[in-house]
């Protein structure tokens, strides 16, 4: 069943941050592997922006256990009502620059909400 994220506590809310970026890295590195033959500059954009998303992953985990200890719950964002989900970037192929690039910045979007929402 689905929770509010209104109803999230902050712990809660910091292990879906995590999950999130976790997932968003996954899929700029499907984009990525997806667009390297084809779009090698556009591939390397998209690599780029997964490390900068592992980053944030590795900032946020850290802030977590120092919060909260070491156990992080796993919090997806389909056990949060009203999150969007999104397709998986398997069922998106083939990859088109133009697709891809419309996903990421509506993931970019989406992500930023995210965090105002959290604050």
């Amino acid at each position: 069943m689905a929770k509010n994220f209104k109803d999230l506590s902050e712990q809660e809310i910091l292990a879906l941050a995590i999950s999130s970026e976790e997932t968003d890295a996954r899929i700029y590195a499907d984009f990525a592997a997806g667009l390297i033959a084809d779009y090698p500059a556009t591939a390397q954009i998209f690599k780029e922006m997964e490390a900068e998303e592992d980053e944030h992953r590795r900032k946020l985990i850290e802030d977590y256990r120092r919060r909260f200890g070491e156990h992080i719950p796993l919090i997806r964002r389909e056990d949060v009502k009203g999150f969007v989900h999104r397709k998986p970037v398997w069922m998106i192929r083939p990859l088109g620059i133009k697709t891809v690039r419309h996903q990421a910045e509506v993931m970019e979007t989406e992500t930023q909400r995210f965090y105002e929402r959290a604050a």
